[in-house]
C-alpha cells in the first residue's frame, strides 16, 4: 500500500482533538486499572494474583493498541493499493493484532475468576467484584475471538470505475456511482448521501487515509461521470496532485 500526500486540500483537521480525548480517556482508565490490580496483589490468594496480571495484561493491550492508532497519521494523507482497475483504501493493518491479543488477556481474566470461585472465601463484596471482572473477561474474550476469525482486510474502501464497495465490520455497501450523491464527514464518520440505496458511513479512524480527502474523492466520482473511467493508477496520480475539489 502506498503513503500519498495530497496537495492543496485542508484535509481532516479532527485527528489531534481525536487523540487527546483517547490519550486522556486511556490514562485515566490505565491509572484506574492499574490501582485495582495493586489491591490483587496485596491479597494473599494466588487466584486474585492471577486477576491482577489479567488486569495489567489488559491495560498493556489497551496501550498497544492505542499506540497502533497514534502511530498513523491522517492529515491529508492516502493509503491505497491499486488492483488493476480497483483501487483500495484499507484500515490500519498494524491493529489487528492488539485486538486479538484481548482473547487471551479475556482467558486469564475468566481463568482468574473461575479459580477465585473455588479457592477465596465468598463475601458479598468479593463476589460483585468478581462478577463485574467476569462480565469484562468474557467481553474481552469473545470480541478477540472475533477478531482472529476476521482478516486483517475486514475495513476497506474500494472504488471502481462502475461503483464503490464499502466493507467495514456490521456496514457492507456495494454502490454504483449512479446510487451516490457524494460524501461528507459529519462529527467522526464518513457518511455516504446516497439516492436509492439505505445510507452508509464509516468511522473517521476505520481506514488508514484521511477520511475528508476520502470523503472528497467519491464526491468527485460522484459528480463526475467522464472522470470514472480513469480509476485505478491514474487516480494515485490526482491523488498525488490534489486535482479535484473540496467540499
Amino acid at each position: 500500500m502506498g503513503t500519498i500526500w495530497v496537495r492543496g486540500h485542508a484535509g481532516w483537521q479532527g485527528q489531534q482533538r481525536a487523540t487527546t480525548g483517547l490519550v486522556v480517556f486511556a490514562a485515566v482508565f490505565s491509572l484506574v486499572a492499574v490501582l485495582f490490580s495493586m489491591l490483587l496483589f496485596a491479597d494473599p490468594a494466588p487466584a486474585l494474583k492471577l486477576l491482577g496480571v489479567g488486569v495489567i495484561a489488559a491495560v498493556a493491550v489497551g496501550v498497544w493498541l492505542l499506540a497502533a492508532h497514534i502511530r498513523v497519521p491522517r492529515s491529508r494523507i492516502a493509503r491505497a493499493a491499486v488492483d488493476g482497475r480497483e483501487v483500495v483504501f484499507a484500515g490500519v493493518p498494524g491493529i489487528i493484532r492488539p485486538l486479538r491479543a484481548f482473547a487471551f488477556v479475556g482467558a486469564v481474566i475468566l481463568a482468574g475468576c473461575a479459580w477465585s470461585v473455588f479457592t477465596v472465601p465468598a463475601d458479598a463484596v468479593r463476589m460483585r467484584m468478581l462478577l463485574g471482572v467476569l462480565v469484562i473477561g468474557l467481553t474481552l474474550l469473545i470480541a478477540g475471538v472475533r477478531f482472529w476469525f476476521r482478516p486483517p482486510t475486514a475495513h476497506r474502501l474500494t472504488l471502481r470505475p462502475d461503483g464503490l464497495e464499502l466493507r467495514i465490520p456490521r456496514n457492507h455497501a456495494s454502490l454504483s456511482w449512479e446510487d451516490i450523491s457524494g460524501a461528507s464527514l459529519q462529527g467522526n464518520r464518513v457518511m455516504l448521501r446516497t439516492a436509492t440505496a439505505r445510507p452508509s458511513s464509516w468511522a473517521a479512524t476505520d481506514l488508514a487515509s484521511d477520511p475528508v480527502i476520502l470523503a472528497e474523492l467519491v464526491t468527485f466520482y460522484a459528480s463526475n461521470p467522464q472522470a470514472r473511467a480513469e480509476i485505478g493508477p491514474t487516480t494515485l496520480a490526482r491523488l498525488r496532485r490534489g486535482d479535484f475539489p473540496g467540499v
